[in-house]
């Protein structure tokens, strides 16, 4: 079920009504892995790429954020669905939000429309490039405040237009004779350093409001059930 489609059902019956008709379905185990996930979520933390060229490495960048607990993926200037292949993610694009965008000035638009309860992206996030040409180590990033961590082209690295975007910029140290990252390694390496310590300054493992944490439970109910049960209990609007 897309999101927009979610929305409009827990718009108008409720998340919380949502959960309690679905609950019998949900195995026990089950709804405390959700509850374990949910209270890990780090909504203040997201992860862009800027015209992949390998659409594999896109989508193990989906793969690793959802595990560290990354709120969402963008993908500038290229297919979103480059973010949702199962071979790859195993899965879980289910899990986490990837967004699609045409083109820059779309993505850092979006990056700055404010932001309620439940929104992509909380108001005042940085946007960090991972480029050569940095002001900052990745241990060296705020974590303050939330971020987005923008990786360019795998050859052509960030357009000069990312760059001049972007905040802050930011290089992982390299310790042997390689001269780059794979770009998925990177934004793995980039990704478990910045919600590491994001955590540590928050001191919590997640950031969902109550609000934002009630609506996700209600999605991965129904994400975790035959879509038969939820067409039957909360028929669609469309």
């Amino acid at each position: 079920m897309k999101r927009g489609e979610f929305e409009r059902l827990a718009a108008h019956y409720g998340a919380p009504a949502i959960v309690a008709g679905l609950r019998d379905f949900v195995s026990e185990n089950r709804r405390a892995r959700i509850e374990t996930v949910l209270a890990g979520r780090l909504r203040s933390v997201a992860v862009a790429i800027e015209n992949p060229y390998d659409p594999h490495n896109a989508a193990a960048v989906v793969r690793s954020a959802e595990a560290v607990g990354a709120w969402t993926v963008h993908v500038i200037a290229a297919s979103q669905r480059i973010l949702q292949a199962s071979g790859t993610t195993k899965g879980t694009h289910h899990w986490i939000e990837t967004r699609h965008h045409d083109g820059l000035e779309e993505f850092l638009s979006a990056l700055e429309q404010p932001s309620g309860p439940g929104a992509d992206n909380p108001s005042g996030m940085l946007l960090a490039g991972a480029c050569v040409d940095a002001t900052h180590m990745l241990e060296e990033l705020p974590t303050d405040r939330p971020i987005c961590l923008l990786f360019g082209n795998e050859h052509a690295g960030l357009s000069p237009e990312a760059q001049a975007a972007c905040s802050v910029r930011f290089r992982i140290p390299i310790h042997g004779f390689a001269e780059s990252y794979n770009l998925s390694v990177a934004a793995a390496l980039s990704l478990y350093s910045q919600t590491t310590r994001r955590r540590a300054t928050l001191g919590r493992a997640g950031d969902l409001d109550d609000t934002a944490v009630e609506l996700e439970r209600a999605r991965w109910y129904m994400r975790s059930v035959q879509p038969r049960h939820v067409r039957v209990l909360f028929p669609s609007l469309e």
